[in-house]
């Protein structure tokens, strides 16, 4: 990790052309038809000039049902995500169109790639003669200097729920993309199921469409984790306030939406989230405890100088004009949009945060199981949120390796009966996913897609005694519980735990922070390291190649991140 950040802008400007390519095998006038679950994503790749500039004269958001007919004589151009459900919208879309005009031609343009599936249902629909198909992929998205995202937002649910490891491929051509630009990554740490099928997967790549010719890499080390070596990131309650924010408001490739109830305006207010915002960089990694406090003081800093602005000669007044006027007025608006967001998430989590965190920190210390449980049940009685509910009875079933069998069909019973039976396929989904386990269960198997059967399920309970519990094994051995002796600072962190209250290290941060210690591969603390490891599900491949190599870290989640761990690496590259 270093302050020295890589130049990401390159990562765009390569999408860009990439794009802009594609859009020109295409020829003449296009209506661009696009994917609303790329509108975002094309935004920080090209903006309406870079289309204008490959042909397109219109842009119009795909919707279900009939879409009127292209003006004049542009080609309409579908863009949308290759799955098999959106490219039977777009089927049935150009079905309509062609009763009426029975010789007009379609292009489709596949994101991130082709997939001989939706060829198939084209064909099958009788439409193959009317399209032609193109792929594009963007690099990686550039959300802020040191936050990249691949904007895959089905790749989650395919790769871990249906078992669809057909995203990997975008994944490993994204790690590719990325040596080209900035040379071949000499260190490398990677951990999980399909680690080792992405490496082989990027060598592809090299070997297809050249090897990196840079000489001196920007990158000194990659460190690859998949999403499912630490679930208990994902379900404990973040306390950094750009955290909060994804929790109660939701963040979507780097935007926020608030409305009246922030705004006191009707409609919505977007606000991108990047170091670009100054007073969005001050406090995105504080703890929520002391969000108030600073933008108080920003708030009576900018009401200073402002008053002092009254008493200012001709002068200084134009001066002020000219130079400061419009940055106090921009960082005005923002401390007034932080401050009301701040409030929101004060109204709506504040009063769980005094019952709830204490319950979180006892399921991650293995202490007080029954006391747990009889708050977990008392949560659902009262009809508290159901996403609350369900991550606090997730992270008991995480931290006790599983629940046992008669805590579990009560906890299941009461969950659908206060909140719907709906929510049996959402049980069965975390069930399969292996996020919610049944004590004694082989949860490999189940996450491997290979079911929770009847005998898999005897002979884990035949073995589970033997086995102890596994989480409480790694946090010993790993320190992932921060030391109670010293206590977290949330105002001045001194441990990267802070961002879950003291709770909790999150396992990738506390993995780089081992490695980047370690002097060689054969140290003692990595022969530690890899030994607790073995406790997490996937494999663990780690090749040390250059110690001297740039200091510059890449940190890859295979299956998205939180942002309280993106707040607790930031924290570790800044001691």
């Amino acid at each position: 990790m270093s302050s020295l950040e890589p130049d990401v802008v390159a990562l765009v400007l390569l999408s860009r052309e990439n794009l802009v390519t594609t859009l020109a095998r295409i020829p003449g006038r296009k209506q661009l038809v696009l994917d609303t679950a790329l509108m975002r994503p094309m935004d920080r790749v090209a903006g309406m000039s870079v289309l204008k500039s490959a042909g397109v004269e219109t842009v119009v958001k795909q919707e279900r049902g009939g879409i009127p007919p292209a003006p004049g004589n542009m080609i309409r151009v579908y863009m949308v995500t290759s799955n098999l459900i959106q490219a039977k919208f777009v089927a049935d879309q150009i079905s309509s169109s062609i009763v009426n005009n029975p010789d007009q031609h379609f292009h489709i343009i596949l994101v991130p790639r082709n997939l001989a599936s939706v060829q198939l249902l084209f064909e099958e629909e009788g439409l193959a003669g009317h399209v032609t198909f193109h792929d594009f992929s963007w690099e990686f998205i550039p959300l802020d200097f040191d936050l990249l995202s691949l904007e895959m937002h089905n790749f989650f649910r395919n790769q871990y729920l249906d078992q669809d490891h057909s995203g990997l491929v975008s994944v490993a051509r994204a790690i590719w993309g990325i040596e080209k630009l900035y040379g071949q990554i000499p260190n490398l740490f990677a951990h999980g199921r399909h680690v080792k099928k992405i490496l082989s997967l990027v060598n592809v790549f090299s070997l297809q469409y050249g090897q990196p010719k840079i000489k001196q890499p920007t990158f000194g080390s990659i460190f690859m984790f998949e999403r499912d070596t630490d679930w208990v990131s994902c379900l404990l309650s973040p306390l950094t306030y750009e955290g909060l924010l994804d929790e109660v408001f939701g963040i979507h490739c780097g935007t926020v939406e608030f409305g009246q109830e922030v705004t006191g305006k009707e409609g919505t207010t977007k606000l991108q989230l990047s170091s670009k915002d100054k007073m969005f960089e001050k406090v995105r990694n504080k703890h929520f405890s002391s969000i108030f406090s600073v933008l108080g003081l920003t708030a009576k800093q900018l009401s200073a100088a402002q008053a002092a602005a009254q008493g200012m000669s001709v002068d200084q007044m134009k001066n002020f004009v000219q130079n400061d006027l419009r940055n106090m007025k921009a960082q005005s608006k923002a401390v007034a949009l932080h401050i009301g967001a701040s409030e929101r998430i004060q109204k709506l989590k504040g009063r769980y945060f005094e019952t709830q965190l204490p319950v979180e920190h006892s399921i991650i210390a293995n202490y007080n199981y029954r006391d747990s449980m009889n708050y977990i049940k008392e949560r659902m009685a009262q009809l508290a949120p159901a996403n609350i509910a369900l991550r606090l009875i997730c992270l008991l079933s995480q931290c006790y390796d599983g629940i046992p069998q008669a805590d579990f069909s009560v906890l299941k019973q009461q969950f659908v009966q206060a909140y719907g039976f709906q929510h049996l396929i959402t049980w069965t989904n975390l069930t399969r996913l292996g996020v919610l386990k049944l004590k004694g269960t082989d949860n490999s198997k189940t996450n491997g897609g290979g079911g929770t059967g009847v005998v898999s399920q005897v002979a884990g309970m035949v073995t589970a005694g033997a086995r102890g519990n596994n989480f409480q094994a790694l946090v010993k051995k790993l320190n992932l519980i921060p030391d109670q002796g010293n206590n977290v600072n949330p105002t001045e962190p001194n441990n990267p735990g802070y961002v879950f209250n003291g709770a909790f290290t999150p396992l990738s941060c506390k993995v780089v922070h081992e490695i980047i210690k370690a002097k060689s591969q054969s140290s003692p603390e990595i022969g530690q390291l890899k030994e607790a490891l073995k406790m997490v599900p996937g494999e663990t491949i780690l090749d040390l190649k250059n110690p001297d190599a740039p200091k510059v870290g890449l940190v890859l989640f295979v299956g998205g991140y939180t942002m309280a761990e993106v707040a607790a690496l930031r924290w570790l590259q800044s001691v």
